[in-house]
Order: structure tokens, then sequence, then C-alpha cells
């Protein structure tokens, strides 16, 4: 091989190796970036947790406060549909709230 061909094939390490650099550079700077958005995720995680809990102390709150009234009732219905409901447990809190709500009722107007 001549000195032409090495000086050639120098030149092609020494472009590769700056091509090198620069993707390692590009994949500290997006694991940086990662690093960011994953912290930023787990502060996210956390608030949304603390809106869950106070979502449910909330919940379970209007729940116990007895309606005096159909209104007082259509507030706790209202809530319902905002509430993820999917779970039996909230569901029958609601019924045994609302029934709790009518049986109260029919001993006021009766």
């Amino acid at each position: 091989m001549s000195d032409a061909a090495l000086l050639k094939l120098e030149a092609e390490f020494n472009a590769n190796s700056e091509r090198e650099v620069q993707a390692g550079d590009k994949v500290a700077e997006l694991e940086a970036e990662f690093d960011r958005l994953r912290k930023r995720m787990r502060k996210a995680e956390r608030k949304e947790d603390r809106r869950t809990q106070e979502g449910a102390r909330l919940f379970n709150k209007v729940m116990e406060t007895r309606a005096d009234s159909l209104e007082g009732m259509f507030a706790k219905v209202r809530v319902r549909d905002r509430w993820y409901t999917d779970e039996e447990a909230s569901e029958i809190a609601i019924l045994k709230s609302l029934i709790a709500d009518l049986r109260a009722l029919a001993d006021i107007q009766s």
C-alpha cells in the first residue's frame, strides 16, 4: 500500500473520528435531556398522586355529607360523574350515600 493510500485512509479515519465524537456528544445531550424529562415526569406523577389523594378525600367527604334536598343529591350525582367510578367500592359508596339521603328526606317529610 502506498503512502498516498495511507494518507487517504488517515483522512477518512480522522473524518470518521470527528463524526464519532459528534455522535457521542449528541447521545450525551439526549441522555441529559432524558434525565431532565424523567425528573419532571416523576415530579408531575407525585403531583398527580397528591391530587388523586385529595380527590378521594373530597369524594368521601361529599358522600359522607347528608343532602337536605334533591339539589344536594344532584350535587353528589355530578361529583360521581367526574369521579373515576370504575371500581365497585366507589359505586357502592355513592349508592349508600344516596339511599341514606333519600331515607333522611323521607323522614323529614313524614
